[in-house]
């Protein structure tokens, strides 16, 4: 008798915790991030945002060079639905010049969890001696 006494008991602490939580979530996504226990097992966030990568160098008041990639993505828990390079430029003040080339996808992408890009330009300064340089900027979406 001592023994189902203490076999029940151990039964009734285990479904106390298991039923507080079935009866909060429901199945659905709460509001925060919370990872696996929240999401179904996505384990990722959701939502859409920008990143952007840039170099810049000046010599004030003479020349200044801006080279710049922003990539838009969205994600639904953690991974990507949709991504693509949303703007790939140059500003540039002074006696400089800059020539936006090539910008790709080098990795990961839409089914994946991350992404990576690659940007190329080619800048030029009017001053004597003249200097030319190309710049490449590199662009991760993280994980997660």
């Amino acid at each position: 008798m001592r023994k189902w006494f203490l076999i029940l008991s151990v039964l009734a602490v285990l479904a106390v915790p298991a039923g507080a939580s079935a009866a909060g979530g429901g199945g659905h996504i709460h509001d925060v991030i919370c990872g696996t226990a929240c999401d179904g097992g996505g384990g990722g966030w959701s939502g859409c945002t920008q990143l952007r990568a840039a170099h810049s160098a000046s010599v004030w008041p003479i020349a200044s060079i801006s080279h710049y990639l922003i990539v838009s993505y969205c994600k639904r828990y953690g991974t990507i639905t949709s991504v693509a390079i949303s703007a790939h430029g140059c500003d540039t003040g002074g006696v400089a010049s800059c020539a936006v080339g090539p910008a790709w996808q080098t990795g990961g992408g839409v089914g994946s969890g991350y992404a990576t890009f690659e940007a190329h330009a080619n800048w030029f300064l009017y001053t004597s001696p003249y200097y030319n340089n190309s710049d490449v900027l590199t662009l991760t979406v993280p994980l997660g």
